[in-house]
């Protein structure tokens, strides 16, 4: 194996690594819709690239050791800090001015070098880059790791293994430089593996780019671009296809909201719908489904939940409505809004008997004067409830 590992070999496959994956950043970057740090992560593989190029030259003797050690090494350190630049902004998605601090690295580095001149000595200059480098490496697996609980995404578990494999190989890079014989791998070997973490990582963060694209996808697919509820289609498809006995579905209905549109503007309209929601939400147990039905019609289907338990829900949402107030262009915009609530009690063939029920306990709710909440009996039947059903949302 040690003699396939010639040295000319390795670092041509080490900047081939770094401009494969220069070129699919880029590419990723032109198709992606927004910045999520792809032209930085492309920008460090190609300073990673160039650093490798110039050892390269460096080491057949075609440039002199003063201008490529120093060179090969600050672009080198250079291109790692792009690389946890960018995949900080790919991971979190936000732009952080104070990550561009990181830059300062290789920067210093280059100072120290022209001062001491410690990068003409190969065991040092080896040293110091590869310990760099596998701290850039576990920086940007753990930026992976702690954003994963605001996206789950499966990629990101890869994507930080390879990298932390790949600062693991840099640190017995440096072992073995400076204590030969102490890890089982020659340095040369650990420097091969580092080229596959290259392309590894390369290509789990455009993985996850894809996954990201997908997950974004069948969110919009299933949320209502308005309030940022569930739709009519997600919230129905997700209800359980039996043994929903004890399960209640709530239907609500904004109360003259035709009258809002019309005194204020469809904008304050917009603002009641998107603020109505809120408000539903941040009053959801774990567990709870809310979604959009449709114009200022929204459903909530509340899991294992008894009669007693589903009014004084109910009774609350509409007494937290009745307090709500709405600032559209310098009013107070207020609004109530009736709600039908239906317990399963086992007998429904389908949702669409206990959705019954529920529909025409808010006819009986707007029937009645409208701010009111009232649970349903089996003589409650909306008119007509296919019709409601299947009306468009």
């Amino acid at each position: 194996m040690t003699a396939q590992l010639d040295l000319a070999t390795v670092l041509l496959l080490h900047r081939s690594s770094f401009l494969v994956g220069a070129v699919c950043f880029l590419y990723a970057r032109w198709q992606s819709p927004r910045d999520e740090g792809l032209g930085i992560l492309a920008s460090g593989f190609l300073f990673l690239a160039l650093a490798s190029t110039l050892a390269g030259y460096g080491e057949q003797k075609l440039l002199p050791a003063y201008l490529w050690t120093l060179s090969s090494f600050s672009l080198g350190i250079g291109g790692y800090a792009l690389f946890w630049i960018g995949i900080r902004r790919l991971s979190a998605g936000r732009r952080r001015k104070t990550d561009w601090l990181a830059l300062g690295v290789p920067l210093i580095g280059a100072l120290i070098g022209l001062a001491t001149h410690f990068h003409v000595v190969n065991w040092v200059r080896a040293g110091l880059f590869n310990t760099t480098a596998s701290a850039f490496l576990a920086a940007a697996a753990l930026a992976i790791v702690s954003d994963r609980a605001k996206e789950p995404l499966p990629a990101r578990v890869l994507l930080a293994a390879a990298m932390a494999v790949g600062a693991s190989l840099c640190l017995a890079v440096v072992a073995g430089v400076i204590r030969p014989g102490i890890i089982p791998i020659t340095p040369s070997y650990a420097f091969f593996l580092s080229i596959i973490c290259h392309f590894a990582i390369a290509l789990f963060a455009l993985v996850l780019v894809k996954e990201r694209a997908g997950a974004e996808l069948r969110r919009s697919a299933e949320t209502d671009a308005l309030t940022g509820a569930g739709n009519r289609r997600s919230f129905f498809a997700r209800l359980p296809a039996s043994n929903w006995r004890g399960d209640c579905l709530i239907l609500m209905d904004i109360d003259f909201f035709k009258r809002i549109n019309d005194r204020y503007g469809h904008r304050a309209g917009d603002q009641v719908l998107v603020a109505f929601a809120d408000l539903v939400r941040d009053n959801l147990r774990k567990g709870d489904r809310f979604a959009r039905l449709g114009g200022e019609e929204f459903g909530l289907y509340l899991p294992a939940t008894s009669e007693e338990q589903a009014q004084s829900i109910a009774e609350r949402l509409r007494l937290a409505v009745e307090d709500l107030r709405v600032p559209s262009n310098g009013e107070q915009v207020r609004l109530t809004v009736s709600l039908g609530l239906a317990v399963a009690e086992g007998v429904e063939r389908s949702w669409e008997d206990l959705f019954n029920r529920a529909d025409g306990a808010l006819y009986e709710a707007k029937r009645g004067g409208r701010n009111r909440d009232v649970s349903s009996c089996p003589s409650l039947m909306p008119e007509p409830p296919v019709a409601r059903l299947n009306r468009a949302s």
